[in-house]
């Protein structure tokens, strides 16, 4: 037995070294074929300017050395790379992105790979050659990116600095963003936004990111009901919170059913979700530009009146003789709806053209005859989900989850109002045959929870199916990135809620950062049912109808976020309220909310920030619409087609 466990052990042995000398053959061949291929380039921009500094001054001179910025893989990395311009340029091929090849380029030679080096260079060196430098895309800590406020002379500059404090020449972009170079950075590394300084962007240690990735990776197979049943609100928007489909499974709910489970198990799952968060990669967008912001006086905000609903003979005063409306009235038609809303009895027409069910520019007749169209079209997608079968439910689990959903969420909506009350009620029925039929209208979405808070109004109002319907899917169109499953529209809002505030309410805005709370997730429920759950039935139906007409901007409704908010200022700081008791004070002031203060004070804001949209940062404007003179208040929702 001993001899064959010595042969057995020994030819293991040869084997392993066999094996051994191949991995090392292998990997000498891909070196050798690295080192001798030529440097991708994956991003070349011409006119990138750096900016002298004096070396007895550390304020930069305003003289401006123009040259090429440049990321370029190479076989020791990836690269980004400044050349002054004049220098020797050449041995750069450039990437063509449709086809994967390479293209020969005259652009700065590659150096030798030493990362956060300057740049050697063969020839003549120009007098701003000492400039020229290389850094490892690992070796870089964060970098600045300062935009120019708006209305202001300048231009966007990035300054990258290094994990050893090496901080390089700012780089100035005069003819483009630097929307171009981040976007193609952050294809080699993560990045984020820091919370303290504005225009920080941190690159984050892959080895944090790694170790988020095997979280993820556990409560992918772990045991994801039994921990959910334990502790259903931290579970749900923590590690799984990397999940998508979670988000529409466990997240939401959990965010709306905010009585079935403690204060204490709300806190916890926040304080992990923002330690998520924090980690989420940038995406550079036209809400994401970076500006340097400091404190702005703002003028005092202007006194706001709420006015009376609109009347049935006020609404029919904006007709044309042909029963079609006006036009040219009709940014003054959003305007009186936007001050007072509509009269009870006029919401049953008035909804239907608010929604885009209805065409504004059509007669009576011609938006009857698309009436009867649609209808049609609600009977035939209604029959197909009756039509199918307990055995073909069998083999549709996909369905058979959303109908459960859909049951469990009309047995609990609105049921304390007379309308949806008792057991019985063919109301009910109703509402489950609409939202069962959006199912078959947008299959992607299907349903997800807190969509039947959006639909019972509609029916209440139009007392029938159909109409319900049309003017849901409407209603859906507007907040149909709420529900999608990544939650991007949500985190995106509430980041522009936390810009906004930080320009109205510097003062609150600097507390809770403080306070680890500015995240805005205690506004998370506001925001992905328009503040249903925070008003009364009445109450919400004015709000709505006054954020449909998208006056005086389309994000309104971040506005009334910052008026709650900033009405809640004092208490919330008077009292050093933390986190847990944010939220719970958040919570607690649901049905207590005045609308038309709320209404005023928002609307206030705009016209104070409005007032002041020359001294307002870019970003600020663009969330606001402040400035596009498209936002006119023109109805939406007309089109052609028959």
């Amino acid at each position: 037995m001993l001899p064959y466990l010595a042969y057995k052990y020994i030819k293991d042995k040869k084997e392993q070294n066999r094996r051994g000398m191949q991995d090392d053959l292998s990997h000498l061949t891909v070196h050798l074929s690295k080192s001798i291929s030529p440097d991708r380039v994956t991003l070349r921009i011409p006119g990138v300017s750096a900016k002298l500094t004096d070396d007895n001054d550390d304020q930069a001179t305003d003289e401006y050395i123009p040259g090429t910025l440049a990321i370029v893989e190479k076989a020791q990395g990836i690269f980004i790379e400044w050349t002054p311009q004049g220098e020797d340029e050449c041995g750069w091929v450039l990437a063509d992105e449709d086809s994967g090849h390479t293209i020969p380029s005259l652009s700065p030679k590659p150096v030798d790979g030493s990362s956060s080096s300057a740049l050697p260079s063969s020839g003549p060196l120009s007098p701003h050659s000492r400039l020229r430098f290389s850094v490892d895309v690992n070796d870089l800590s964060s970098f600045k990116n300062v935009e120019p406020k708006k209305g202001k002379k300048g231009h966007p500059c990035i300054r990258l600095i290094a994990k050893d404090g090496t901080t390089y020449v700012p780089l100035y972009f005069l003819t483009q963003s630097t929307k171009d170079f981040i976007d193609v950075l952050q294809r080699y590394v993560t990045l984020r936004r820091s919370h303290r300084e504005h225009q920080l962007v941190l690159v984050v240690d892959p080895n944090v990111e790694a170790y988020a990735q095997s979280i993820s990776t556990l409560d992918q197979n772990g045991d994801i009901m039994g921990r959910f049943m334990h502790n259903p609100y931290a579970t749900a928007m923590t590690g799984l919170s990397k999940i998508t489909t979670f988000v529409q499974d466990q997240v939401i709910p959990a965010i709306l059913d905010s009585d079935a489970v403690s204060q204490e198990e709300k806190i916890r799952a926040m304080r992990e979700l923002r330690s998520e968060t924090d980690d989420t990669r940038l995406k550079i967008s036209r809400e994401a530009d970076f500006e340097v912001v400091t404190q702005l006086e703002l003028p005092p905000r202007p006194d706001i009146y709420r006015e009376a609903p609109v009347t049935q003979p006020v609404w029919a005063s904006f007709k044309q003789s042909d029963g079609s409306f006006d036009p040219a009235k009709s940014h003054h038609l959003m305007m009186n709806v936007f001050r007072g809303g509509v009269d009870t009895e006029l919401r049953k027409e008035a909804w239907k053209y608010l929604l885009g069910y209805y065409e504004w520019s059509k007669t009576p007749a011609e938006n009857e005859k698309k009436r009867v169209r649609l209808e049609k079209d609600y009977a035939r997608m209604k029959g197909q989900w009756q039509s199918i079968s307990e055995d073909q439910e069998s083999r549709f689990a996909k369905y058979v989850v959303r109908k459960a959903l859909v049951e469990k969420d009309v047995a609990r909506t609105d049921r304390t109002m007379k309308f949806f009350a008792g057991d019985e009620n063919p109301n009910l029925a109703m509402l489950h045959n609409v939202l069962m039929t959006y199912c078959m209208y947008d299959f992607d979405l299907g349903y997800v929870q807190g969509m039947s808070d959006f639909c019972s109004p509609l029916l209440y109002v139009m007392g029938n199916e159909s109409d319900a319907f049309w003017c849901f899917v409407g209603f859906m169109e507007r907040v149909h990135a709420n529900f999608e499953k990544d939650q991007t529209a949500i985190k995106v809002q509430l980041n522009q809620l936390r810009d906004i505030l930080m320009i109205v309410n510097p003062k609150l805005a600097n507390y809770l950062e403080s306070h680890d709370s500015d995240d805005m997730y205690f506004c998370f429920r506001w925001l992905i049912v328009w503040f249903k759950r925070e008003f009364s039935f009445e109450d919400t139906c004015k709000l709505w109808e006054v954020l449909w007409t998208c006056q005086p901007c389309p994000n309104f409704l971040l506005l009334i976020c910052a008026a709650t908010l900033d009405r809640q200022t004092e208490t919330i700081i008077e009292n050093k309220f933390g986190l847990t008791e944010i939220l719970k004070h958040v919570n607690d002031l649901s049905m207590h909310h005045d609308l038309d203060e709320m209404l005023t004070s928002a609307e206030a804001i705009f016209h104070q920030l409005s007032a002041s949209q020359d001294k307002l940062p870019m970003h600020i404007c663009e969330h606001l619409a402040l400035g596009d003179k498209s936002v006119v208040g023109t109805p939406s929702g007309d089109d052609d087609d028959e």
